[in-house]
C-alpha cells in the first residue's frame, strides 16, 4: 500500500502540467494556498482543485425562432452545467517542474424541442486540463527563458473577460469569432497543445508558439504565433501578435480541398428544406429548381491563413495618481483589434475591413464591493452568418448561406461579467450579455448547432456561477 502511493505521488507530477481549463476557476490567483503533500525519496507535490455549478437562461434568441421552428427553440431555454477538477504540480529540478490535471463537465440538453421538451438527458464529458513540463533558464539581471511542453495554461490577453482573444480562438475562414461565459481563453484554463519559448527582458516579453489544433476540425493540424507585449510603463501596456494558422496541415486535402463538386442540385437540410446548397466546399453560384441543376464556382479556397492582433491596457488611475476607494482593477481600459485572414476572396471574404472585430472593455468602479465588474463591446462588420457549420462538418472554408431571416445581422456585441471570491474558497461570477454564445447540446436530431444564439441587437441571457476551491 505505501508503495502504491509512493508511485501515485512520483509519477502523477511528473506526467502532469496542464492548465485550468476554461470556465473552470476563473481569476488567476484565485485557488488559496494549495494542499502540499510529501512522498519519501519524492518532489514536494502541490495539490488544487476546484467543484461548481452554473446555471442561466436564454431570455430571446430570435435565430431559434426562423430557422427550424420549435424543433430547434433555443428562446428561453434554461441553461445547466457543472464539473469537478483536479491538478497536481511539482518542482521536478532546479530548473524543471511539471503539472498535470483532469476534470469532469455535466451539461444538460439546453436546446428546445417540442419531441424532446420533457427530456432534459445530462451530457458528460472528462477532460485532460494540464499536462506539461516546464523549463525556467536561470539568467542574468531582468532576461527571463521559459520553454513549456505539452497541454499548458496561455492567455496572451488576461484583460479579456468575454470578447476578443481574437488571435487563438476560433476559425479564420469562415471569420466566426468565438466567446461565451467563461469561455475558453478567458481562464487560467485557455490551453495550448504543443510548445512555447518565451524570453522577457526588461518590460519587453516574446512568445513563440507551436499549437496543435485540438478545438476546431480537421484536428492536428500546426500554427505557429508570434506574440509581442511590452510595458511600456507602469500604466500602459501595449501587445501584438500574428499565427499563421494551420501553416503545416496535417492533410493538406482537408483543409484546402480540391476535389470537384457535381453541378446538380441537392438539398443541404441543415438550413431549412427551400435552401438548395449544392456542394460543401465550393461556393454555389446559381441553381435551377426546376432543372435540378447547378453551376458551382471554381475558386478553391483554404481554412488555412493569416491572423493579426493589436492590444493595450492602461490603468488611468496609475496615470494620474488616482487611489482612494477605487479598488486594483477598477477604471481600467482595455482594448483588441484582429485581422481574420489576410487573403481576399470573391463574396465572402471580399473586404479585409470586414474581418476585423474590434473590443473595447473597461473595468467599472466596484469600490471593492466586487473583484471584477467588467463592461466590453464589440463591433464587427462581417456580413456572413455567424457560424461554422460546413466548416466542422465538411471541412469547408465557404461560410454557410445567409438564412433570409438573419440578413440583417447583429454587428454588435456586448457583455456585462462580474466575479468575487468570498470566504477565502468560493468564488462568484456572472454575466449578462449579447455575445457570441453557441448552444452544444444536441437536439432530437443529433446534430449540434455551430450557429450563434443570439443573432440581433434584442437577443441576451445570463449566467451565473458558483465555484469552491482550495
Amino acid at each position: 500500500m505505501r508503495l502504491r502511493l509512493k508511485c501515485v505521488l512520483v509519477l502523477l507530477p511528473a506526467l502532469a502540467g496542464m492548465g485550468w481549463s476554461e470556465g473552470t476557476l476563473g481569476d488567476k490567483g484565485a485557488l488559496g494556498s494549495p494542499v502540499t503533500l510529501v512522498a519519501p525519496d519524492s518532489p514536494v507535490v502541490k495539490y488544487k482543485g476546484s467543484a461548481w455549478l452554473q446555471f442561466g437562461r436564454v431570455i430571446h434568441s430570435t435565430y431559434a425562432l426562423v430557422n427550424g421552428g420549435e424543433s430547434n427553440n433555443m428562446n428561453g431555454n434554461w441553461i445547466q452545467a457543472g464539473g469537478v477538477q483536479v491538478a497536481s504540480s511539482a518542482k521536478l529540478s532546479e530548473d524543471w517542474d511539471g503539472g498535470m490535471g483532469m476534470g469532469v463537465l455535466q451539461s444538460e440538453n439546453a436546446r428546445g424541442d417540442v419531441s424532446v421538451a420533457n427530456n432534459w438527458y445530462p451530457i458528460w464529458s472528462t477532460f485532460v486540463s494540464e499536462a506539461r513540463v516546464t523549463y525556467n533558464a536561470p539568467l542574468s539581471g531582468s532576461q527571463k527563458l521559459q520553454l513549456n511542453l505539452g497541454f499548458f495554461p496561455y492567455d496572451y490577453n488576461p484583460e479579456v473577460k468575454d470578447l476578443g482573444l481574437y488571435l487563438l480562438r476560433g476559425y479564420i475562414y469562415p471569420g466566426a469569432p468565438v466567446s461565451g461565459f467563461e469561455a475558453r481563453g478567458t481562464t487560467p484554463a485557455a490551453n495550448i497543445f504543443g510548445s512555447m519559448f518565451s524570453y522577457g527582458v526588461g518590460g519587453l516579453k516574446n512568445d513563440l508558439l507551436l499549437i496543435s489544433e485540438t478545438e476546431n476540425r480537421p484536428y492536428f493540424d500546426l500554427s505557429i504565433a508570434d506574440l509581442v507585449s511590452w510595458q511600456a510603463g507602469p500604466a500602459l501596456q501595449l501587445g501584438a501578435g500574428v499565427n499563421f494558422y494551420r501553416v503545416l496541415p496535417r492533410n493538406k486535402k482537408s483543409d484546402s480541398p480540391r476535389q470537384p463538386c457535381l453541378n446538380e442540385a441537392r438539398n443541404y437540410a441543415q438550413i431549412d428544406q427551400i435552401d438548395n446548397e449544392v456542394c460543401f466546399i465550393q461556393d454555389t453560384v446559381s441553381v435551377d429548381t426546376v432543372a435540378q441543376t447547378a453551376v458551382v464556382d471554381t475558386i478553391y479556397g483554404s481554412m488555412s491563413g493569416t491572423k493579426l492582433m493589436g492590444r493595450f491596457r492602461l490603468d488611468p488611475k496609475l496615470l494620474f495618481g488616482w487611489g482612494g476607494a477605487f479598488g486594483k482593477q477598477d477604471l481600467v481600459l482595455y482594448g483588441e483589434l484582429g485581422v481574420l485572414g489576410l487573403k481576399n476572396y470573391r463574396k465572402y471574404y471580399d473586404d479585409i475591413k470586414r474581418r476585423m472585430p474590434v473590443m473595447v472593455g473597461l473595468n467599472l468602479p466596484a469600490f471593492g464591493w466586487l473583484d471584477k465588474f467588467s463592461l466590453e463591446v464589440e463591433y464587427y462588420a462581417s456580413k456572413n452568418f455567424a457560424d461554422y457549420g460546413k466548416a466542422e462538418l465538411d471541412y469547408s472554408w465557404v461560410p454557410r448561406p445567409v438564412p433570409e431571416a438573419n440578413s440583417a445581422r447583429d454587428d454588435w456585441k456586448w457583455s456585462l461579467y462580474f466575479s468575487k471570491v468570498a470566504l477565502g474558497h468560493f468564488r462568484l461570477s456572472g454575466q449578462v450579455a449579447n455575445d457570441h454564445l453557441r448552444m452544444f447540446g444536441p437536439p432530437d436530431i443529433g446534430f449540434m448547432s455551430y450557429a450563434e444564439t443570439l443573432g440581433t441587437p434584442k437577443d441576451w441571457y445570463w449566467m451565473f456561477k458558483t465555484t469552491y476551491f482550495f
